[in-house]
């Protein structure tokens, strides 16, 4: 038990710092080879924890059905996915990801441009839908450059700014706390490909990157967080109530052992 607990002890103050290189790395004033450094560093470290926490995991074995292609599951992807000991493995990136959110809620959140009128996110949409006489217009997708169009035509971004405050916090604050981190992640993609579908990239491709990689494991992502508690008494839409096989039981479609 106590090289359990120490094990999941260096491997939270490694998550931690993780965390800290990703916002190192992702830091504008952070110069070119500092930037550079962080972020190998960051790799580093979260390729040779994973290597470390992967020895003590025992995956399960799943029997496919006859609709299922029958193809074994990467051990590794399936420790990212399913694994307790991975839960350290996000804490960095969800700290990370946390801040990034909270931070834009926070700053838009004592704008009246945003707040009140409206208005920054009007100037932001009127921008991004305008085609310039010459070189290439911010959205190069006609599509959704007609959906912002209508938004604008019909006044939305009076309260539709308010939505985008309320969902960046609430994203960040899901990040944070580890509660119902899958529908934080899903929802943080969609904000993120309507800043680029606008024609914004800033920072929006690696959060996408750290936010797949979230949303892959959100089982484990949230283990060292409110979801631990919490899916097992909510369920998800999609499966009910997790219920426990009785005991001595083995899942049904489960066989075998442990192996890789």
């Amino acid at each position: 038990m106590a090289n359990v607990t120490t094990r999941r002890v260096v491997a939270a103050v490694v998550a931690l710092i993780g965390g800290y290189l990703l916002y190192v790395s992702a830091d504008p004033a952070s110069g070119f080879g500092t930037t550079l450094l962080a972020f190998w560093a960051g790799v580093a470290l979260f390729v040779a924890v994973g290597a470390v926490l992967i020895r003590y995991y025992q995956p399960g074995v799943d029997a496919p059905s006859a609709d299922e292609v029958d193809v074994r599951e990467w051990r590794f992807v399936r420790f990212l996915r399913y694994g307790r000991e991975a839960a350290p493995l996000y804490l960095g990136l969800r700290l990370f990801l946390a801040y990034e959110w909270i931070q834009a809620g926070l700053h838009k959140l004592g704008d009246p441009g945003w707040m009140q009128t409206g208005q920054a996110l009007q100037g932001y949409w009127q921008r991004a839908v305008t085609v310039p006489a010459t070189g290439s217009a911010p959205i190069v997708y006609p599509a959704y450059r007609a959906f912002l169009q209508f938004m604008l035509d019909n006044g939305w971004y009076t309260w539709y700014s308010k939505v985008i405050v309320g969902g960046e916090l609430l994203i960040g604050l899901g990040f944070l706390f580890g509660g119902l981190i899958g529908f934080a992640a899903f929802f943080a993609l969609l904000m993120n490909f309507a800043f680029l579908f606008a024609g914004s990239t800033s920072s929006n491709p690696t959060l996408i990157i750290l936010e797949v990689v979230v949303l892959l494991g959100w089982r484990a992502a949230g283990w060292w967080g409110v979801d631990r508690i919490l899916l097992p008494r909510i369920g998800t839409p999609w499966g009910g109530l997790q219920t426990a096989p009785p005991s001595g039981a083995l899942p049904q479609g489960a066989r075998g052992g442990g192996g890789a």
